[in-house]
């Protein structure tokens, strides 16, 4: 697999992340949950988001750092970039690069979900 390869599909797949990840904190803001119950929904959603992305790492024949990288990615730096982008669609996605504690908590949690995901041998 080549290089440039790796890196186009891990950007995308940031990307897509990152507006995964601020559609499902959306939901569970419009679902009314409040407190601890949200915060239970956002680690399940995230650690789901984990998974999900670890699968497709896994369908693209990506290298297996790529998933918990563009969780990383996806959370941390494509929000504020997305933010400088003058559009108001990219901006319904945006926010600041600081995470608060519900954000980093779902963010490891996503990362472990798709480590282990990863660590499971695929079928032959």
């Amino acid at each position: 697999m080549s290089g440039a390869r790796s890196a186009v599909f891990g950007a995308i797949l940031a990307v897509a992340v990152a507006v995964s990840e601020q559609g499902l904190v959306r939901l569970v803001d419009a679902s009314g949950a409040k407190d601890q119950p949200a915060t239970v929904l956002v680690l399940l959603l995230a650690a789901f988001l984990g998974v999900l992305t670890a699968v497709i790492t896994r369908t693209l024949q990506l290298p297996g750092a790529a998933a918990p990288t563009a969780l990383v990615l996806g959370w941390i730096l494509v929000p504020p970039i997305l933010g400088a982008i003058p559009s108001t669609a990219t901006h319904l996605f945006a926010r600041t690069a600081a995470l608060s504690v519900s954000e980093g908590l779902a963010l490891v949690v996503a990362t472990i979900a798709a480590s282990i995901t990863l660590g499971v041998p695929g079928e032959r």
